[in-house]
């Protein structure tokens, strides 16, 4: 059982799956090593030598040094070390174990150097707008140098490194400086004090400068960042003994620190931590009143940070949703308000697949990256007239996309934008073969369907994607199928084509009865039509030879299947006709007796 009383190191193997509680015994020197024989057996770690390290504890803490034969170094902070001091409530790593320190229950030093005597400061954001910086023309003239500087960062880490130069630069008695940030979870536990806020905490991104001079280690106070991050406002920590005159004397090493969270939705985990020696002049005594001015710079400096990361937030937002959505819809969805929100709408779904794709990757199957190519200028041609037509982009999958209309803006004239961009997309794969470039040897298959369905941010709490739910989008891909059957390249569905009937002209697009159908998995027969561009793009099939198709469509429909027959005698041979005789031909020429009109598909 162990002894409450007595130091101990918690051992685990990174997992939490294997753990070890060893009690330490002061002035003991204990062997690290993978032998079972070691006071401290990690037989699970491949990365720790059979005898590794020693660990003594002395004086209320413990000191860990690695053998000589030792290949691995001890992970201490974010140093890679071959010795080292823990003090209770720190931890090191070997390979892929981890060590802790745990003071005996009870005993006050079990915090280590995190709860020295420590007195706290707070500033409201009212009471530093009062306080002047320390040195107004340096600091204000550093300020005016952040623009440029933040010009020049082109990742995160590089605009924490820069910061921490500047706050340098700027607070003459700050030591060391770091810039951090910490993902959300680590700072939902910090603000609501959860009991594991007392462990170590690792920012993702950490950049540190000191001055060059200064000879310690330096580690932020996970003490002092939590409690800033929890009261949401620039922390003051000063570490001595407290004199009767509210006065601080100074440690022998770092004497202050203060920590200023960045606020804002597109910094959050952002902070910024200073600590120094000494108060202002080089007065052994420091106040609380030494450290307003600087604090009032560096919350200033924050404020700044947070409005154009904001900016850049909304920046990188709409230069992403630029390839999902067009300049309209991005305005929609950036003009406030929960948008994203899933809501059930009329919507109009647009499924294009490429054709062709097989045979040029039989072609170029020792070039994958030309491949790549046509498959990007594929879905560029696809993505180009959803956009056009003020569409969204729901999903690319291989060499197929997804689009959808009506939110977040509310559908006018129905399908009529959707149709147009199937147009416009046909018009794309059509061009001449000197111009197609990139889009040789492919084709394209489009499927429309209209009807209610529900569209917005949809997926899970780990991942989600703005997309479309609903019958409807299984209609369209049915539909999109179905082209291959017709021998066409755009199918749509009843209520398309009358949007098309009804708001399009002849000379933007016509429309063509194709088949009546009971696609497989449904017991509903629907209409398919056929999107057909106007008479110039497509003299080959005039008005009059789409009324004739319609007019036997209209004699299989009634079940008059001769007379069909007959009158298919003198029309051109196309896909359509083929596909209305050989579904009569699989009824040898005669309707059945349950004949309702519609074919019943036997595939997808």
């Amino acid at each position: 059982m162990q002894d409450s009383t007595a130091y101990s190191l918690k051992v685990n193997d990174g997992t939490g799956q294997r753990e070890l509680d060893i009690e330490l015994v002061p002035g003991q020197e204990m062997l690290i090593g993978r032998l079972p024989t070691n006071p401290i057996p990690v037989s699970w770690d491949r990365e720790i030598s059979r005898e590794h390290a020693t660990l003594t504890l002395e004086n209320g803490s413990v000191r860990v040094a690695c053998l000589d034969r030792a290949r691995n170094p001890i992970i201490f902070g974010r140093s890679l070390v071959r010795k080292a001091t823990v003090f209770p409530g720190q931890q090191f790593q070997i390979g892929q174990t981890v060590f802790r320190l745990e003071a005996p229950a009870g005993d006050e030093s079990s915090a280590g150097l995190e709860d020295a005597d420590v007195d706290e400061f707070q500033f409201s954001e009212k009471e530093l707008q009062q306080v002047q910086f320390s040195d107004t023309a340096r600091q204000m003239e550093l300020l005016c140098d952040l623009p440029d500087m933040i010009a020049t960062a082109t990742s995160d880490a590089d605009l924490g490194q820069l910061l921490a130069g500047l706050l340098l630069d700027a607070i003459p008695e700050a030591v060391a400086v770091s810039v951090a940030q910490y993902d959300s979870s680590t700072v939902d536990m910090l603000r609501n004090q959860d009991p594991s806020a007392s462990q170590v905490v690792r920012p993702q991104m950490m950049r540190v400068r000191t001055r060059d001079d200064y000879e310690g280690r330096f580690l932020p106070s996970r003490n002092l960042v939590g409690r800033a991050f929890r009261s949401d406002s620039p922390t003051i920590h000063v570490w001595g003994m407290r004199e009767e005159s509210g006065q601080f004397t100074l440690s022998d090493d770092l004497d202050w620190a203060f920590c200023i969270p960045v606020p804002g939705a597109a910094s959050k985990g952002w902070c910024m931590y200073i600590a120094g020696k000494g108060g202002k002049n080089g007065a052994v005594i420091i106040t609380k009143d030494d450290l307003k001015g600087d604090v009032r710079f560096g919350q200033l400096l924050a404020q700044f940070i947070a409005s154009i990361r904001h900016v850049k937030s909304l920046q990188d937002t709409q230069t992403q949703m630029a390839s999902f959505f067009s300049p309209k819809i991005i305005e929609n969805l950036t003009g406030g308000g929960d948008v994203l929100k899933p809501s059930e709408r009329e919507i109009t779904v647009l499924f294009c697949d490429v054709r062709g794709f097989s045979r040029k990757a039989e072609m170029y199957a020792d070039n994958l990256h030309y491949l790549l190519d046509c498959v990007k200028e594929a879905l560029g041609a696809m993505t180009s007239g959803i956009l056009k037509y003020d569409g969204a982009i729901a999903d690319f999958q291989g060499d197929a996309a997804l689009g959808f209309w009506g939110w977040p803006v509310a559908l006018n004239d129905g399908a009529v934008p959707a149709c147009l961009a199937a147009l416009l997309i046909q018009d794309l794969f059509a061009k001449p073969p000197e111009e197609q470039g990139l889009l040789e040897g492919f084709g394209i298959g489009l499927g429309i369907a209209h009807g209610r369905a529900i569209a917005g941010q949809i997926g899970t709490a780990q991942q989600a994607k703005i997309g479309v739910f609903g019958p409807v989008v299984n209609q369209g891909a049915r539909l999109e199928s179905m082209t291959k059957q017709y021998g066409v390249q755009i199918c749509i569905d009843e209520q398309s084509a009358d949007f098309v009937r009804n708001h399009l002209p002849p000379e933007r697009a016509r429309v063509r009865r194709l088949a009546c159908v009971r696609p497989k998995g449904m017991d509903t027969p629907i209409t398919v039509s056929e999107l057909v561009q106007p008479l110039a793009k497509a003299p080959h099939l005039p008005d009059e030879q789409i009324a004739q198709y319609e007019a036997v469509l209209d004699l299989v429909i009634a079940g008059n299947w001769d007379a069909a027959i007959k009158a298919f005698a003198d029309y051109p041979d196309e896909g359509p006709k083929t596909f209305l005789l050989d579904w009569m031909k699989r009824y040898d020429n005669k309707p059945p007796e349950d004949w309702d009109g519609g074919f019943s598909l036997v595939a997808k």
